[in-house]
């Protein structure tokens, strides 16, 4: 499991914010292309993430009160969302499951989203924003986020040792 980025300075934060939907868009988007230039069939699978050393019992806990959350009144629903914030909340994982024949690979979609949003992606240090993905006044540069990530879907579709369709 791939822990969720931390950061140096709550700006760092906020532009990671700022970019981390449009990158997931353009990463998705290069996904399909290159797909459709090879001969991977692919789909998307979602999960749930736990922070490290939450336990079983912790997790069953969460999916019960996050179940009875759905039919609850607003006074019983306040009461679970207390309960809920004292317990480790999992963040949602998404993986690209790559076939082809009898070959399988995976591609887990956030942590490419995280080498395209960051500068020299770890996830034991604290993210820092590409500056090169926005533009002077602090908005996406669509046309350089587009080209980061075409540039790191094509390596990872590269390292499943695919060739493209013929």
């Amino acid at each position: 499991m791939k822990p969720m980025p931390t950061f140096a300075d709550p700006f760092q934060q906020h532009q990671a914010e700022q970019l981390l939907q449009p990158v997931l868009i353009r990463v998705v988007d290069n996904l399909r292309k290159a797909m459709e230039a090879s001969n991977w069939i692919g789909t998307y699978e979602e999960h749930l993430l736990w922070p490290e050393g939450t336990t079983t019992a912790e997790q069953e806990q969460v999916r019960q009160i996050a179940a009875q959350l759905e039919d609850a009144d607003p006074e019983a629903a306040q009461h679970l969302q207390e309960q809920l914030s004292h317990l480790p909340m999992p963040f949602p994982g998404y993986e690209l499951r790559l076939s082809q024949g009898e070959h399988t690979q995976r591609i887990d979609v956030w942590n490419l989203c995280y080498q395209v949003c960051f500068t020299h992606y770890d996830p034991d240090t604290p993210a820092e924003v590409d500056p090169h993905l926005l533009d002077e006044v602090g908005d996406v540069d669509w046309l350089a986020l587009d080209e980061k990530a075409q540039q790191l879907v094509q390596v990872a579709f590269e390292q499943l040792g695919e060739g493209r369709k013929d």
